[in-house]
């Protein structure tokens, strides 16, 4: 069965949670997804702070990472996105091609402040996956 292609853009940047939340996940390549901005709008009892989510914003973008996935595995990953809805985005990558990708928005958003463990995680793994440095710099200003 082919995989689907998945935009992680904040905890799951972690290829190491990725792996134990989806098995069979593969590295893919990062990505853009225009007309949205990175934004902190669900509350995570396990970071003890705002979780990321993406909302549509004319005037920006958010970077993240690709994996190829599984449907068992996206259904995996159903479970640790709670209060957030599965949906089809469009990314492209560095060479400007479009993919339709799988990713997550909050259902019901609120404003919260990240934790420092979550936003280091965010920030360690935009690094490792080559995320441009002046977005790096947008998500350090959440502290």
């Amino acid at each position: 069965m082919p995989k689907k292609l998945y935009f992680a853009y904040g905890s799951n940047l972690d290829a190491d949670q990725m792996r134990l939340r989806c098995p069979s996940s593969t590295p893919g390549f990062r990505a853009c997804l225009d007309y949205h901005r990175l934004d902190f709008t669900h509350y995570s009892m396990r970071w003890q702070g705002g979780a990321a989510d993406v909302v549509a914003d004319s005037e920006t973008q958010v970077w993240g990472f690709v994996y190829a996935l599984a449907e068992s595995d996206l259904m995996l990953l159903d479970v640790f996105e709670s209060g957030y809805n599965r949906q089809l985005f469009e990314v492209r990558d560095d060479l400007g091609r479009l993919h339709t990708v799988t990713s997550y928005s909050v259902r019901e958003k609120r404003n919260f402040t990240p934790s420092e463990i979550y936003l280091n995680r965010m920030l360690r793994w935009g690094a490792h996956w080559g995320l441009p440095s002046d977005y790096l710099e947008r998500i350090r200003r959440f502290r």
